[in-house]
């Protein structure tokens, strides 16, 4: 769940990230069909395309993952309801699967970061 002190540093994490460089892979690669009868270009994104998808992202915003390190574990904290001592110790992959999913997170960070690129960021 998306809590208020999460958000806070959502926006710090999202304030750091350069957007730039995961757009123009994203104009670059050609895995989309044409929309069909007002579908969701991502809806109908097959697994393997949506996997192409992911992989292109996370190449380009993983070389920043240092610039939002040190704000990593006050979010887990948060998002979790524990202390930041705690949060360090919880395992990694659990928390970014349960945070991909949670519409909340999701939801923020398509908002936030489609705005961010909407202004040039």
């Amino acid at each position: 769940m998306l809590t208020i002190g999460a958000m806070p540093i959502l926006l710090k994490i999202v304030g750091k990230l350069d957007v730039k460089p995961v757009v123009e892979k994203l104009k670059n690669i050609d895995i989309f069909d044409e929309p069909k009868d007002g579908e969701d270009a991502l809806a109908q994104l097959s697994k393997e395309k949506l996997g192409v998808l992911a992989f292109e992202i996370l190449g380009e915003i993983t070389p920043q993952l240092g610039k939002i390190a040190d704000d990593l574990p006050p979010l887990v904290a948060a998002y979790k309801d524990v202390t930041v001592e705690e949060a360090k110790k919880l395992d990694a992959a659990e928390v970014i699967n349960e945070m991909i999913y949670d519409d909340g997170v999701k939801g923020f960070f398509k908002r936030a970061l489609r705005k961010k690129a909407e202004q040039g960021a």
